[in-house]
């Protein structure tokens, strides 16, 4: 016959496997993956509003604790990642966006489209189907843009063409980001490049997501677009 076990052990033993629990946590969320939240749509179509996300931190180096962003075998990202990143104005919020340029690259934007180093991205025009979703669709156009070999979707408004920014030279440490809605982005066109040292972790998925639009029990839950549920991001 078993003998009982104290409660003074048992609470104990559950008290440990809480700080384990805690700590073990702690040291993931630190040093090997975060959550966040979309709230905002410049990264539309690939992120939306209501989208979790897990970012990913050691594809950049492994971070030092207390350092301020500074990483053990720092690297940068490459062109096309979808990063994570203190805004420099304000380094207490966190970006999303899309990397294009790195130290050295000439960018520039003729008509919105986009040339890194005088080379044109490719792009090939998609159904209106494509961003059926999107609220105010009839005034966007979506788009597959390639470059570097990331190839994902942009969408851009069909009021101007005639959009056009730079050429500027990413300086050395920095990268250049914009967003995929690329005419509601607030990105680097606007506030500069970013810090190498100011990244945070490359967007490696969606975890859940919510559209706050289309609501459902009396108009006071969000519904869940399930097929974005655990989708890559690319």
């Amino acid at each position: 016959m078993n003998a009982k076990i104290p409660m003074k052990i048992l609470m104990r033993e559950y008290l440990e496997s809480l700080v384990v629990a805690v700590v073990v946590a702690l040291v993931l969320r630190f040093f090997v993956i975060s959550a966040y939240k979309i709230p905002t749509g410049s990264m539309v179509p690939t992120l939306k509003v209501g989208d979790f996300i897990f970012a990913y931190k050691l594809p950049y180096g492994f971070p030092i604790p207390f350092s301020g962003g500074e990483r053990w075998s720092q690297t940068l990202p490459a062109r096309g990642d979808v990063v994570v990143f203190r805004y420099p104005g304000n380094e207490s919020v966190n970006y999303v966006k899309r990397v294009v340029g790195l130290p050295g690259d000439r960018i520039a934007i003729k008509n919105k489209k986009l040339f890194i180093n005088e080379v044109e991205a490719r792009y090939q025009s998609l159904p209106d189907e494509t961003i059926q979703d999107l609220p105010g669709k009839e005034y966007y156009s979506a788009f597959r843009e390639a470059f570097a070999g990331s190839t994902h979707l942009v969408i851009k408004n069909r009021s101007d063409q005639s959009d056009s920014f730079g050429p500027v030279v990413v300086p050395p440490g920095h990268i250049f980001v914009l967003g995929d809605n690329r005419d509601s982005s607030d990105d680097s066109r606007y506030w500069g490049t970013v810090p190498a040292r100011n990244l945070e972790g490359r967007v490696v998925m969606i975890w859940m997501s919510f559209d706050w639009i289309n609501r459902w029990g009396n108009e006071r839950y969000p519904s869940v677009r399930w097929d974005r549920v655990f989708q890559a991001v690319r």
